[in-house]
C-alpha cells in the first residue's frame, strides 16, 4: 500500500472517530445530572446540530454508535493489512496492537472527552455537514440494523412492567450531582430531605394529640403562667369543656401587658386568638406556603370525623427539612447512645427514622441491615413496642422481634415514652 495513500486513509478514519466518537459521547450523556460546562455541549447540539440532519434523535444515535466502531474497525484493518504485506516478527504484530490501543486511547477516550468537557460544542458547527454526509451514507446500515432490534424485541416474551419508584430516580440524582462534582456528600441527606418534603403529609409531621399541651378558656391568667412556668411554650391552644373543641390559641408574649392584678380576675378566654385549623392528609409543601403568606405559626390538625388529631408548627414544618430543632426547653426528645451500643429513643419517634437509623449503624458496623416488618400499623417507636407486646407495656418489659430488643425505659399506662433500641447477636437471631 502507498505510504501516501495510507497516511491519507488513517488521518480521514481518526478525524471520523473522533468526531463519531464526541456525537456517541453526547447521546450517551443526556437525561443525566450534568455541570453547567457539559450541558451547554448538550444544549448546542440539540439545538443547533441535530435538527438540521432530518432525522430522528434515535437514528442520529445509533448512526454514531455504527460510524465509532465502524472506523476503528477500518483502521484496524487497514493496520493489519499493512503489517501483514510487511511482514517480519510476532514484536511487529506487537507494536501495531500497541498502535491500535494508543489510538483508541488519544482518539476515542481522550480527545472526545476533551472536547466534551472544554468546549461549550459550538465548533460542530463548522462540521456538521461532513457529519450529516457520514450519517446518510450509513443510513442504510442503521435502518437495517433498527429493524432488527424491532424483530428481537417483538419474539420477546411480554414482561410485567416494574412499577417505578420515585426514591430510586431521586437516589440516582443524587449520585450523578455527587460524582459531577456539584453536591458534596454531606448535601446529599438534606437535598433528599427537599426533594421528599413535597411527599409529605400533615399527619406525618404534626404532634399528636396526647402529646398537645392545653389549657381550658376559664383558667386565670395567673394560673396560666404558672403553667407555662412548667411547659415552656410560647403559643397554647385553648379549649371549652374538651380538646375536641377548640377555641383559640392564647400567646405566651401577651402576658407582659397584663398586670398582676387582673392577672387573677382575666381569664385566658380574653387574650386567645382565632385558632386555624389544617386537614391530616394536607400536603405539607402547600401548608408552609399558606402559613408563610398568612403569618401563622401554628394550626390544628382535625381528623375525618372532625376531632382534633394534632397540632403542626412552621417549626415541625422546618424539621422536616432539616432535621430536628431543638431548643434550651426540650428535654429527652433526642436518641441517645449508650456504650454498649443500644439507643434510647423517645416513643414518639418516627419508625422510619428508626429505620434510618439501623441503616445507618449497619453501614458504620459493615454489616447487613435489620429490616423491620413493611406490614407495621404503627408509625412510631411507642407504638411498634404496643403493637408487637400486644398490649401497653410496663417499664421495664422487654421484647425481641426481627433481630432487635427493645425495652421500655418510661411508660404510663397508656403511653410508652422512652425506649431502649438494642441490635441481637447473631446467635440470638438464628435461635428466634
Amino acid at each position: 500500500m502507498n505510504s501516501m495513500v495510507f497516511a491519507l486513509w488513517i488521518v480521514l478514519l481518526l478525524a471520523v472517530l473522533t468526531l463519531s466518537s464526541y456525537a456517541d459521547r453526547v447521546y450517551n450523556e443526556m437525561g443525566k445530572f450534568l455541570a453547567r460546562e457539559y450541558q451547554e455541549n448538550l444544549d448546542a447540539w440539540t439545538e443547533r446540530i441535530e435538527p438540521r440532519f432530518g432525522l430522528s434523535r434515535d437514528s442520529v444515535a445509533l448512526s454514531a454508535s455504527i460510524l465509532r466502531q465502524g472506523s476503528l474497525a477500518a483502521i484496524a484493518l487497514i493496520l493489519g493489512v499493512r503489517r501483514a504485506h510487511a511482514g517480519g516478527a510476532w514484536t511487529s504484530y506487537a507494536e501495531t496492537l500497541m498502535e491500535l490501543a494508543l489510538i483508541i486511547i488519544v482518539f476515542d477516550r481522550m480527545l472526545p472527552q476533551v472536547l466534551f468537557a472544554r468546549t461549550r460544542g459550538e465548533w460542530v458547527s463548522n462540521v456538521r455537514i461532513p457529519l450529516q454526509v457520514l450519517f446518510y451514507l450509513i443510513l442504510p446500515v442503521t435502518l437495517t440494523l433498527g429493524l432488527l432490534v424491532s424483530i428481537v424485541s417483538l419474539a420477546e416474551p411480554d414482561s410485567e412492567e416494574e412499577e417505578e419508584h420515585p426514591d430510586e430516580g431521586v437516589d440516582a440524582l443524587l449520585e450523578a450531582g455527587e460524582e459531577e462534582g456539584i453536591l458534596e456528600e454531606s448535601d446529599r441527606a438534606l437535598v433528599r430531605s427537599v426533594v421528599e418534603f413535597g411527599d409529605l403529609v400533615v399527619r406525618e409531621v404534626m404532634t399528636p394529640r396526647p402529646e398537645m399541651f392545653t389549657v381550658p378558656e376559664s383558667m386565670t391568667l395567673a394560673e396560666f403562667t404558672a403553667a407555662l412556668h412548667e411547659n415552656a411554650f410560647s403559643r397554647v391552644p385553648v379549649y371549652r369543656d374538651t380538646v375536641d373543641e377548640i377555641t383559640g390559641i392564647a400567646f405566651a408574649h401577651d402576658l407582659l401587658q397584663v398586670t398582676d392584678i387582673d392577672a387573677n380576675t382575666r381569664t385566658v378566654r380574653d387574650i386567645q386568638r382565632p385558632a386555624a385549623f389544617v386537614p391530616e392528609p394536607k400536603k405539607v409543601n402547600e401548608l408552609l406556603r399558606e402559613m408563610q403568606s398568612e403569618k401563622q405559626h401554628m394550626r390544628i390538625v382535625i381528623d375525618e370525623y372532625g376531632a382534633v388529631a394534632g397540632l403542626v408548627t412552621i417549626e415541625d414544618l422546618i424539621e422536616a427539612i432539616v432535621g430536628n430543632i431543638e431548643d434550651e426547653h426540650d428535654e429527652d426528645a433526642e436518641v441517645v447512645e449508650e456504650e454498649d451500643g443500644s439507643w434510647i429513643v423517645p416513643g414518639s419517634m418516627d419508625v422510619a427514622k428508626l429505620r434510618d437509623l439501623l441503616q445507618k449503624d449497619a453501614e458504620e458496623g459493615e454489616r447487613e441491615p435489620l429490616r423491620l416488618p413493611m406490614d407495621l400499623e404503627a408509625s412510631t417507636v411507642g407504638g411498634l413496642v404496643s403493637e408487637l407486646a400486644g398490649h401497653i407495656p410496663h417499664p421495664g418489659e422487654v421484647i425481641e422481634e426481627d433481630g432487635l430488643r427493645l425495652e421500655v425505659v418510661n411508660a404510663t399506662s397508656r403511653l410508652v415514652k422512652r425506649v431502649r433500641v438494642s441490635v441481637l447477636p447473631a446467635t440470638d437471631v438464628s435461635e428466634n
